[in-house]
Formats: C-alpha cells, sequence, structure tokens
C-alpha cells in the first residue's frame, strides 16, 4: 500500500488513468473487525487519493456467514461513502454460498496400485479447481474417520494432479457407489473447465417443496 501511495505521489498522472481501487486482503477472514482494521489503514494511508477515484472495492472470500450482526460491515461502507463520496463494492459470495451446494459423483472403477486401494470417480479436479490449486482436501458425506475401508479418490482425467484425497468408509465402495462431495457452493462452476473433453456436471435445484429440479444438463 505504501508502494502505491509512492506511485501516485511520484507520477501525479497516474490516477487519470484510473478510476477506481480494488483491495483483495481478508480472503478467508472470519472477523469483521479484520476488515474494519484494513478500511482505517487505508484511510490513514490514502486519504489524500481518494477524491480522484469514483469506486472502491474491498474484495471478497471473507467467510461472515456466521456473523449475527453485520451492522459493523454497513458502518465500513457508509463511512466510505459519506466520507469520500465514492461507491463501495464488496464481495460476499464466499459467505453466502460456500456451505451451499453439493457435487454427487459416481465411483468409475477400482483398483489397487501399490497396496492402495484407488477408486476413479466421474467427476474431476478440473470441476472444482481449488482442490488442485490449492492442495484442498473436500468434505465428503460419505466419510468415516474410523471406517476399516480407505481409499484414495481419485479423478476421470488424465492430469497428474487429479486427486481429491485419501478417505476411510464404513462400507467398501463399488462400481456405482456415490460420492458426495460438500460445501461446492464457491469457486466451482464458476472455474470449472471440460479438461479432457469432461462435461461439466449437470445442474439441479433443491425446492422450497422438496422437489429436485433439472436446471442445466
Amino acid at each position: 500500500m505504501d508502494q502505491f501511495r509512492k506511485t501516485c505521489q511520484d507520477n501525479p498522472g497516474f490516477l487519470k488513468k484510473i478510476n477506481g481501487i480494488l483491495f483483495h486482503t481478508n480472503c478467508e477472514s472470519e472477523n469483521i473487525n479484520q476488515l474494519s482494521k484494513t478500511v482505517k489503514h487505508i484511510d490513514k494511508t490514502l486519504a489524500g487519493l481518494f477524491s480522484k477515484i469514483k469506486w472502491i472495492n474491498l474484495g471478497g472470500g471473507y467467510l461472515f456467514d456466521n456473523e449475527e450482526d453485520l451492522s459493523p460491515l454497513i458502518d465500513i461502507a457508509k463511512f466510505l461513502k459519506n466520507r469520500y463520496k465514492i461507491d463501495v463494492f464488496f464481495e460476499p459470495g464466499k459467505a453466502v454460498v460456500g456451505e451451499a451446494g453439493y457435487i454427487v459423483s459416481t465411483v468409475l472403477d477400482i483398483f489397487n496400485s501399490d497396496g492402495k486401494d484407488i477408486a476413479v470417480l466421474d467427476t474431476t479436479v478440473n470441476h472444482m479447481p481449488e482442490v488442485f490449486e490449492y492442495q484442498l482436501r473436500p468434505d465428503i458425506m460419505q466419510e468415516s474417520a474410523d471406517g476399516k475401508h480407505a481409499y484414495i479418490l481419485a479423478g476421470a482425467s488424465c492430469l497428474a494432479g487429479d486427486l481429491f484425497g485419501a478417505y476411510r468408509f464404513t462400507e467398501p465402495l463399488r462400481v456405482g457407489s456415490r460420492i458426495t462431495f460438500k460445501a461446492m457452493g464457491a469457486y466451482t462452476l464458476v472455474k470449472a473447465s471440460m479438461f479432457n473433453g469432461i462435461n461439466l456436471p449437470a445442474i439441479y435445484a433443491h425446492t422450497q417443496n422438496g422437489k429436485i429440479e433439472l436446471k442445466k444438463e
């Protein structure tokens, strides 16, 4: 941030080329107060520059889904808007849909490699790219921590890193067994690809009246 301020000071015409600024500094933050601290630092460090821009984006990736009182977030937006007369943007997608949605997959094949059972699924890390990008281990509904049957779950593409991780199950998996990945609402289909020609998952909605409706195939 100090470097950005110096760039603006050393190049007076720099801000004429832009009309807004995005900060992405609180990804996976679970506390709104951390965002408040960021805004206070921005106000202290870059106050003189805000008269030259039209908007500010405070980024996303926040995990405020358990927050009961969102008034601090409202206060932050009002503070910036009233003080600098700029539009304030916030990206709450992760907090809103992060725990929503499932990817339901089917076991296509099971084989043993070096003493480990591998279950190949009809999905792929390309349908949930952050599993591959950040080496995340997604949660699944069928997992049992003390289960007697261990498998490495693998995707169906030729990508060397198409692996979801090692899991244990109460019952042995079979071809046709269903594996349900939880909390797939964010950063999945919006970033997914059809690498190797593997189709994107069909999209179903669980309606309020209890029905399952196909939305996109």
